[in-house]
């Protein structure tokens, strides 16, 4: 049943490259990812205010982009750890203390950040990944 974990994987991978281009698509002009308001629009486009170092000088949009892009490298991954590994084998590395991990509980992790913090969208997408992992996991350890 280890297919259920490449999809599973393969939604976070997918989710984390599209989160990527939709970052990459927005500006402060405008973009899937760009906030509505234009008075937030402007306030994220003035340098400085980050309450950071003085010498610091960015604007919230660069670091938003930047926050962003790494939470994309971040999703990429971990559906790569997870994922490659299986394919690598052609079946689940059950005996890999590291994979078990990463397989069951990052996954699960982000369902819970995105409840908390995020749209239904992403919710749904991880938590349809989240359930398809673990239920490939528990399904070959019961064989």
């Amino acid at each position: 049943m280890y297919i259920l974990t490449l999809v599973g994987a393969g939604i976070l991978t997918l989710l984390g490259v599209a989160h990527g281009i939709l970052t990459l698509r927005s500006s402060p002009s405008g973009g899937p990812l760009t906030p509505e308001d234009e008075g937030v629009r402007a306030a994220m486009s003035v340098v400085g205010g980050l309450g950071l170092e003085p010498s610091i000088r960015t604007t919230l949009w660069k670091a938003w982009v930047g926050f962003n892009l790494s939470h994309s490298l971040g999703v990429v991954a971990i559906g790569a750890l997870i994922g490659i590994p299986v394919l690598q084998r052609g079946g689940l590395p059950l005996d890999d203390p590291f994979w078990m991990t990463v397989a069951l509980a990052a996954p699960w992790l982000y369902l819970v950040i995105s409840i908390r913090y995020w749209f239904k969208q992403p919710t749904h997408a991880i938590g349809l990944a989240s359930a398809l992992i673990t239920a490939s996991v528990l399904i070959d350890l019961a064989l």
